[in-house]
């Protein structure tokens, strides 16, 4: 089950209409901005929510403060049980699967009175996994987020963009020193007029039990990504979603959705 904002409705009609197509979707009234993977919790092994203070550095801006969603009031409302932890981190700063899960450093810069080995070892207590791995964030990206670096194919395979920077190399070698094997997913934002923009990045899908909601962008690296996409995921449909609008705003298909 598929969760989306009723604003995603009113501002991207022909988005929320094709996922309507695609999988079982719920509005969720209230929320103060499209972007509900940031605020809404996070499944730890035993299968219990976990809901984070949402108040990272990109949101302390005054003039940010009304795009801030009440989480508490929101999980309330939907009869989501949770267990809230006062420590600021958002969703799309989180990729995991199973056991394993990546957090971006931006965790760090969030929590100034906390260290890394404080915040780890929290984290490992409240996500209830020893397999807590801290990722860099991504040069110009002032979100700190992970879910349109990585995503996870399997307990040995991550899939990364594909990058061209020491970014890629950071990433890579973390990646490696941990004996995760890595595999390529069609990238380029380079014509992209600001850095916010998301358009060229593919990774940042929608994953239900039998479909694979990809982003595309009327460019050439559209059929790569759906070649490479359908070669990882063969027992899934891959539906593609136009998503040239939705990016000018810097965020995808998973940024906008939470599954149940």
């Amino acid at each position: 089950m598929l969760y989306i904002s009723d604003l995603l409705t009113k501002r991207y009609p022909t988005i929320t209409q094709k996922l309507n197509q695609e999988t079982q979707v719920i509005e969720i009234p209230n929320t103060n901005d499209i972007w509900i993977r940031d605020f809404m919790p996070i499944k730890n092994t035993a299968n219990d929510w976990i809901l984070f203070r949402y108040f990272s550095k990109y949101l302390r801006n005054s003039k940010h403060h009304s795009l801030i969603t009440d989480n508490k009031q929101i999980c309330n409302e939907l009869g989501i049980a949770y267990t809230y932890c006062d420590m600021i981190l958002d969703g799309g700063s989180v990729v995991y699967k199973d056991d394993l899960y990546f957090v971006s450093e931006r965790i760090i810069d969030d929590n100034p009175s906390f260290s890394k080995i404080q915040i780890l070892t929290l984290l490992e207590d409240i996500f209830k996994t020893e397999r807590i791995i801290i990722l860099p964030e991504a040069p110009n990206d002032f979100t700190g987020h992970l879910d349109g670096v990585l995503s996870i194919l399997d307990n040995k395979t991550i899939l990364l963009n594909e990058y061209n920077d020491e970014y890629a190399n950071r990433v890579r070698n973390i990646l490696k020193s941990h004996q995760f094997n890595i595999d390529i997913i069609p990238y380029n934002p380079y014509q992209n007029k600001t850095y916010q923009s998301a358009k060229g990045i593919y990774i940042n899908f929608i994953k239900t039990d039998s479909t694979i909601l990809l982003p595309i962008f009327n460019q050439k690296e559209d059929n790569l990504a759906l070649a490479k996409i359908q070669e990882l995921y063969p027992n899934h449909h891959i539906a593609t979603i136009l998503c040239n609008d939705l990016a000018k705003e810097g965020g995808l298909l998973h940024c906008v959705s939470w599954e149940v």
